[in-house]
């Protein structure tokens, strides 16, 4: 009667145990666990002109705002540019109204007849080259005012300075890049999924992302690739890595300062998405 009833009492146990494993077998087996890294997008601040570096006004982890200038270069050539192209333009109109007046002076002459053709037509001419004189110099006056207003670098987007890549006094050819700017306004965390559980997630299914210091934050899933790769060697997985993957993005929707470009997380998908 006694080893009956430890007989019973290790089934019980055995039971429990197996209830047990298959319950959190089940829990586990809702989630899909990835990893990956965040992704911030970057843009490389540059002049439209050439010129010297005159100022800098932020630094590498300044935070910037939309519109604020962040750089200048020395302005001095180009005003005087301005300058000339404004005096041409005046110039230019000065040239233009005497052209009219004389054609106006001698319009009804042509049109009598009291005034050959010839003279009438290079009258007409005239003041037709007047006309298209002042406006190719009015364009060189826009021209100008363009190139001064591009000596003022801007910032395009909210952000942080990652990258100060020149110096104040430098020369600089347009287009060369003097900061990189962090934009924070939107962030994203890239991961890869492999086949089996591609048919687990859907575009708008909500997940968990995790920082190595326990910060977790709300994400959805907003693209899934429609072609495989092999699995990037930066992401650690659970697979190996030349298992053919898809790969996710992940749009963090309370994303702080505290994420940083290529920052590794992992990121929970339950299979039970809605």
């Amino acid at each position: 009667m006694k080893n009956n009833k430890i007989v019973l009492g290790l089934v019980i146990v055995v039971c429990g145990t197996v209830v047990f494993v298959l319950s959190h077998r089940k829990s586990s087996d809702a989630n899909i666990k990835l990893y990956g890294n965040v992704d911030i997008r970057q843009v490389n601040l540059s002049f439209r002109v050439g010129g010297k570096l005159q100022k800098l006004y932020f630094d590498e982890g300044d935070k910037v705002r939309a519109g604020d200038t962040v750089a200048i270069l020395d302005n001095k050539p180009i005003e005087n540019k301005l300058n000339q192209a404004n005096a041409q333009k005046k110039l230019a109109q000065v040239q233009l109204n005497n052209a009219t007046r004389f054609y106006n002076r001698n319009i009804n002459l042509c049109k009598s007849g009291n005034l050959s053709r010839q003279d009438c037509d290079n009258i007409l001419s005239k003041k037709e080259e007047a006309e298209a004189n002042l406006a190719y110099v009015s364009s060189v006056v826009d021209e100008a005012q363009t190139s001064l207003d591009d000596t003022k670098l801007v910032a395009p987007n909210d952000g942080v300075i990652l990258t100060r890549i020149q110096e104040e006094g430098s020369i600089l050819g347009a287009g060369v890049p003097v900061y990189t700017l962090s934009l924070n306004d939107k962030m994203w965390a890239r991961a890869y999924i492999d086949g089996e559980n591609l048919s687990n997630v859907k575009i708008g299914d909500n997940v968990k992302v995790f920082t190595d210091a326990g910060k977790v934050y709300d994400g959805k899933i907003g693209f899934v690739s429609p072609q495989a790769e092999f699995t990037p060697k930066n992401i650690e997985t659970e697979s190996l890595r030349t298992d053919l993957v898809y790969r996710i993005r992940i749009n963090i929707t309370n994303p702080d300062d505290f994420l940083k470009q290529g920052m590794p997380v992992s990121i929970e998908i339950n299979k039970n998405n809605d």
